[in-house]
């Protein structure tokens, strides 16, 4: 099938699949972002039966209704995060009144009680009628959800210097954001950063091929959404219903900013460069010259009315720009050299430029009735590759562009709501050599005798050998719909939902496919110091075109049994019918040749031996065995329990199955890497004829001019063998699964909010690529965490048509225990201060590899439980805002961590014992006597400057990691060395300042 037919197929099914629910049920946007506000309307202490609760958004206008139920509760759900007027008409005509704010994918409690003033007049009161009433951000107690709310006040003014929104994640516990410089990545539940998974206005950002876990955030410095245009986003790390989907670990769904009936807008830029940031420890004792840098990122938005309380817009803009700058410095310091290669030596840009775009239209064409369009690009190039021994030409440029855009309609009726959406996403990853078509060259001297793989590199000119261009499309259908009146034994509120998205992804790679010569710069290798000695070229991948259809259903109960307890069931299926290529045909030379190897003595091994693990049959596909997962059901339930009634006091809990889903860059390694080989051929002036010679280091072929062109090459390099690797994936594999489980009590105290959290998780069938060509059963166990025995490597011999054979193992398991502690002092203009403070204490443990491989490993399901990488037993993450006098307001982030474990190479003992994750680094100070290896302190200090009629103009500085702690890594984990501990590099950032300005009206 081709990419047009199944987006025009796709577009089809979706258009019949949408103009059906507009003509049976209505549409609108998904239910992951929007709130729900609940309570009892009372007289008194009895509860009121009968009449209508009406939620205005004052900004807009746009209102939402629900019916009072016999027992005084009601529901309005779909709300859309903001400011309301609530006001609750009874059925003998009184009447009740508050103004509150909701947040993203809230379950808030409102009681009402007619013929009484609700709140206390201040500063943020609205007039609404002859009532005064109060505007108050609603608490969120009466979920069983784990869950962190950023407003869009935080994303203002907190301190950071990427404008990436995602940053913020890291205020909620369990949750780790990467500190590295290069990308942006999210963790949580002791989870690889694939285990996420991040929603904007309910449309899926999950990355379907490669890793990085969002879409966008691999290998990438930029940002995946222009921050201006967020409103407001939620992490929930535990218990997350069933209308989330494939996530394992944690779920971020955010809400767009949108047009109101008031022209609001803004106008933004930051600054800094090498001169306000510190460089780090080892660089000033190697005395090495600090890099040009330059940051500058700026843009605007703006959103008003087109027709009042009906139709409005928004819009914004943001670029970012980093000139970079790299040192080419010779391999050798050497005045010949220097001579020589004078025109490549120096200090060259290497920029990095990004452009997001963001624009929506809400309308309201009646009431009940909301539409939304929105669409988003965003481009970046990164300039890579370059410094050290590179010179400017081996440079590569990394593309990413993402295109999207999304329809949603909401229709509100007698006791239902329905919500649909239509979402459209086409992503594209093309990292490519900048000159591709300039052969490379690299220039090597020999210290310690020649070496024809080695050699220490003086010099690489030319262009570099590899290229990729990736494409994620898919198009997704999604329809919730709920029913709000239900009574019986207790009020109901009732979801179910449809999920419908074809997806095609494209994958197409080059590796080392520009040819590069080596040459030996004192004339040894090759007889002269003009003749490459040795030249390389890797072979093209086939081009992968894969089309996979994703399904998904639920159905959600939030079961309001009394006014103080609530149970939550639901329960989710996904299924993905190709994401195990489940038409491939194993290649015949795959069979052949395994079992060539398994009858081989190849390497030593006994004849007739294979691994005791190993099956064949498990792995060979012929086109009709292999089957799509069909049983990824996922029972969710929760609780909370309102101990005395009054809100104060809760306890929650729940449990849940999660799938999650194995990125397509797996299948396509089974697909493609059987032609990921490299020839090399030898040269030298004095060697044989090509076709006489072999071609290897020690029979060199004849050097000729014509050797540098395609013509002249390609005939050589044909005659040298080579072969690829063999990967296998096994047949009918169950996607990675998590189990989940807390229990929590919140807890409020005046104007504080408190939450204590035991949360568990463990997670099975996570992907391995591990070896099949083993030489025995291993004869050694393991030791504690260190690994044992893995068994040998006997590789395929000469006649065998494949160098390796890897394949899937899904045995990988990880076991997460956690306590969660929030305290949240939320700020408010009138008190002019607000804390927000998260601590965790958790475990993390894991067997098999760090990452996708485990060459350590016999096999995964026999290797040791250990420490995760991110296991940081002790995390606090603080955040706060203070108002300052003279219309200054400072705002912070502290963050300190006791350490992730470094990995340790043990050789003190009878044997070697490789240990990952093994040790953990020494502790200093922090108020906390050795308690932290990880100190970090960010600062914002801000001036507001009112312009009367013309908007707001606030100065700012941000100043990163204040006092310049110095978090390392790069630890040295040979366990017999003196050194052993020792750090060699510090953690992203150092001291930073970047000063910024914003004008708002």
């Amino acid at each position: 099938m081709t990419r047009m037919t199944l987006r025009s197929r796709a577009l089809g099914a979706v258009s019949a699949l949408a103009v059906a629910t507009l003509i049976t049920a209505g549409a609108a946007s998904a239910q992951t972002t929007n709130a729900t506000i609940r309570g009892t309307v009372y007289e008194g202490d009895a509860p009121e039966n009968g009449g209508e609760v009406v939620a205005r958004e004052t900004a807009t206008g746009f209102s939402y209704r629900g019916r009072i139920n016999a027992d005084g509760s009601y529901a309005l759900v779909g709300v859309r995060p903001g400011s309301y007027a609530i006001t609750a008409t009874t059925a003998d005509g009184q009447v009740a009144t508050d103004v509150v704010s909701v947040g993203v994918a809230q379950s808030a409690s409102l009681d009402l009680s007619v013929g009484a003033v609700t709140g206390a007049v201040s500063d943020d009161a609205t007039d609404v009628g002859d009532i005064v009433v109060t505007g108050r951000r609603l608490v969120e107690v009466r979920t069983p959800e784990n869950s962190t709310n950023v407003t869009l006040q935080q994303i203002q003014t907190l301190p950071q210097i990427n404008r990436n929104f995602l940053n913020f994640a890291a205020l909620a516990p369990g949750v780790r954001v990467s500190q590295n410089e290069q990308e942006v990545t999210i963790s949580a539940g002791g989870q690889r950063a694939e285990a996420i998974n991040a929603f904007i206005d309910g449309a899926s950002l999950k990355s379907n091929v490669i890793s990085g876990g969002i879409q966008g955030q691999d290998d990438s410095r930029g940002n995946p959404f222009p921050q201006a245009a967020i409103g407001e986003f939620r992490i929930i790390t535990q218990n997350f219903k069933a209308e989330y989907e494939q996530a394992s670990s944690a779920i971020i769904t955010a809400i767009t900013r949108s047009g109101t009936n008031e022209f609001h807008g803004e106008i933004f830029g930051a600054y800094r460069d090498q001169d306000f940031i510190e460089q780090d420890v080892f660089s000033r004792r190697r005395n090495q010259t600090e890099a040009d840098l330059e940051v500058q990122q700026y843009g605007a938005a703006l959103g008003g009315p087109i027709i009042q309380d009906r139709l409005h817009f928004f819009g914004s803009y943001e670029h970012k720009q980093e000139n970079r700058a790299a040192t080419v410095n010779l391999g050798r310091q050497t005045p010949a050299y220097q001579t020589q290669f004078a025109q490549y030596i120096g200090t060259f840009a290497t920029p990095f430029e990004e452009d997001l775009f963001f624009g929506k239209l809400s309308f309201q064409a009646a009431e009940g009735h909301l539409f939304d369009l929105s669409v988003t690009y965003r481009d970046e190039a990164d300039t890579t590759g370059v410094g050290g021994a590179n010179s400017i030409e081996r440079a590569s440029g990394l593309q990413q562009t993402t295109k999207s855009a999304q329809l949603r309609y909401q229709w509100q009726g007698e006791g239902f709501v329905n919500e649909a959406s239509i979402d459209y996403r086409d992503y594209n990853y093309n990292p490519t050599a900048s000159n591709f078509d300039t052969r490379g060259a690299s220039f090597r001297i020999f210290e310690t005798g020649y070496d024809p793989f080695g050699g220490v590199s003086i010099l690489n000119i030319g262009g570099s050998g590899s290229r990729q261009n990736i494409t994620d499309w898919t198009m997704t259908f999604r329809d919730d719909l709920t029913f709000t009146d239900i009574d019986f034994h207790g009020s109901h509120t009732l979801k179910m939902g449809v999920k419908f998205s074809a997806q095609n992804y494209v994958v197409d790679k080059e590796f080392g496919r520009n040819p590069e010569f080596f040459f030996d710069l004192n004339g040894t290798a090759s007889g002269n110091a003009a003749v490459p000695y040795r030249v390389q070229l890797g072979n093209r991948f086939p081009t992968v075109d894969l089309d996979n259809n994703v399904y998904g259903l639920y159905i959600q109960d939030d079961w309001r049994l009394t006014d103080q307890l609530e149970i939550n069931l639901g329960i989710r299926w996904d299924y993905e019918d190709n994401a195990n290529n489940v038409d491939y045909v194993t290649p015949a030379n795959v069979l052949t040749g395994l079992n060539q190897w398994i009858a081989s003595t190849d390497g030593g091994k006994p004849a007739g031996y294979k691994p005791s693990w190993f099956n064949v049959n498990d792995y060979i596909s012929t086109g009709s065995n292999r089957d799509a997962y069909a049983k990824a059901f996922q029972p969710r339930i929760g609780f909370s329990y309102d101990v005395f009634g009054d809100r104060e006091t809760v306890i929650f809990g729940g449990a849940g199955r999660y799938y999650d889903r194995v990125n397509f860059n797996f299948a396509f390694d089974e697909v493609a890497k059987g032609g990921d080989f490299t020839r090399n051929a030898f040269f030298s002036t004095t060697g044989r004829p090509a076709g006489v010679a072999n071609g290897g280091p020690t029979d060199p072929i004849l050097w000729q001019a014509s050797y540098f062109t395609a013509a002249g090459l390609d005939p050589v390099l044909n005659n040298i063998p080579a072969r690829g690797e063999a990967f296998l994936l096994k047949n009918d594999f169950e996607p990675p699964r998590t189990d989940q489980f807390n229990l929590g009590l919140r807890q409020r105290f005046g104007d504080w909010q408190t939450e204590f959290t035991l949360a568990y998780g463990k997670t099975e069938n996570e992907f391995t690529w591990q070896y099949l060509n083993r030489c025995r059963e291993p004869n050694a166990p393991n030791d504690g965490d260190g690994f044992g025995d893995n068994g040998g490597f006997c590789s395929p011999g000469g006649t065998n048509p494949y160098r390796t054979y890897l394949v899937s193992d899904h045995s990988k398991e990880r076991e997460f225990t956690a306590l969660y502690v929030k305290l949240d002092k939320n700020y408010t203009r009138e008190s002019g201060w607000g804390l927000n403070v998260a601590y965790t204490w958790a475990d993390s443990q894991q067997n098999g590899g760090d990452d996708n491989f485990c060459f350590d490993c016999f096999s995964v399901a026999t290797s040791p439980m250990r420490n995760s990488p991110n296991n940081e037993h002790h995390r606090i993450v603080a955040n706060g805002i203070v108002d300052l006098p003279a219309g200054f307001q400072l705002s912070g982030i502290l963050t300190l961590g006791s350490g992730t474990p470094f990995n340790v190479f043990d050789g003190t003992g009878s044997r070697f014992y490789y240990r990952p994750s093994g040790a953990y680094p020494e502790q200093d100070n922090f108020i906390i006597p050795a308690a932290f290896a990880y100190r970090n302190l960010d600062l914002r200090l801000t001036k507001s400057i009112d312009l009367w009629d013309a908007g707001e103009l606030q100065l700012y500085v941000d100043a990163i990691n204040v006092f310049d702690f110095y978090n390392y890594s790069g630890f040295n984990g040979d366990k017999g060395s003196p050194n052993f501990g020792n750090p060699s590099s510090v953690l992203f950032p150092t001291r930073t300042l970047q000063f910024g300005a914003r004008y708002s009206f």
